[in-house]
């Protein structure tokens, strides 16, 4: 069984998005060589401005570890094309999506094939981080899902509600467990499960793309089952290079919940915007009490300035 398992890997294709991180992206390579079933190609949409990631990837060290190694240039900067583009380039029956700042355990691929083929219909396996927790729901939040949706707590585990909110597991957990969402950095995809359901949207504003994984696991789940499978780890560092600022952020993130929940999950459009017009409240609510908490009130209102400016996009777009 377990050389049927590791046989599957040859059907992997690893897909990368980078801009601007060698560094991370040379220790996420070196991870996937140490991989007790080694994927069949990696596919890295490089949008970096200078040649060191390029460099990184091109180094002959992986071939000569076993690694088949492509790397596209991709401009503009945008987590989704980039993604889409190595997609578009592979040739595997599966899809690994990764972050540039993940290094995986070395069993990871061969746990996540094994979750692929635990039971039938499995679209897509979520693997663990293995160096932090899920974020809980805040307060605020809490009461939100309890009052307004009748969830008692731990019931949002795993789940897609209210205005797109999303949590992973408060618990550790050992078993399997399905789920509604996936992560673009965590997760093990089938390929004809991808195509069927139209593959990612592309209406995401600015290069952060923020929610695109939300987006896409709604569309999977409409294929067949997701599956949190605690065996495959890997560790998340949140490299700090290339991102947007927090206004642009905050922006994208509300902007995106919104022609997610209109295009995707097809919510009339007063519906959608109340939705994210009460997730502006509420989040910002939870902004301010954290920073009262805290004393630090730090990024407070490049937040908010870009939750407002999302709400007004989302506004104009409904009359185009």
């Amino acid at each position: 069984m377990v050389d049927e398992i590791r046989s599957l890997a040859a059907q992997v294709s690893v897909i990368v998005p980078t801009i601007g991180r060698p560094e991370s992206l040379g220790r996420l390579l070196d991870s996937l060589v140490r991989q007790t079933a080694v994927p069949r190609e990696i596919l890295i949409a490089d949008a970096s401005a200078t040649g060191d990631t390029a460099s990184v990837a091109s180094n002959p060290v992986w071939l000569q570890r076993g690694l088949g190694i492509r790397h596209l240039c991709v401009s503009p900067p945008n987590a989704v094309s980039q993604r889409v583009a190595a997609i578009n380039a592979s040739r595997g029956d599966y899809l690994l999506l990764l972050d540039d700042d993940v290094e995986l355990e070395p069993n990871r691929i061969e746990e996540m094939l094994r979750g692929m083929q635990s039971a039938p219909n499995v679209v897509a396996v979520v693997a663990d981080i293995s160096n932090q927790r899920w974020s809980g729901p805040t307060r605020a939040w809490r009461l939100y899902m309890r009052v307004v949706l009748g969830l008692r707590d731990g019931e949002w585990e795993g789940r897609v509600v209210g205005p797109l909110l999303r949590y992973g597991f408060h618990e550790l957990r050992e078993r399997p467990a399905m789920m509604e969402w996936i992560g673009t950095g965590t997760t093990l995809v089938e390929r004809g499960a991808y195509d069927r359901c139209g593959g990612f949207s592309d209406f995401f504003l600015h290069r952060s793309s923020l929610n695109e994984d939300v987006d896409l696991g709604i569309k999977l789940r409409r294929q067949g089952t997701i599956l949190f499978w605690p065996p495959a780890q890997l560790a998340h560092y949140h490299a700090a290079a290339g991102r947007e600022s927090v206004a642009i952020l905050a922006e994208d993130d509300v902007y995106n919940r919104f022609q997610i929940m209109r295009n995707t999950m097809a919510i009339g459009a007063v519906k959608a915007f109340f939705h994210a017009l009460t997730y502006v409240s509420i989040e910002t609510t939870s902004n301010i009490a954290g920073g009262l908490a805290r004393g630090n009130f730090e990024n407070l209102f490049a937040r908010a300035f870009g939750r407002v400016k999302g709400l007004a996009r989302a506004v104009i777009s409904l009359t185009h």
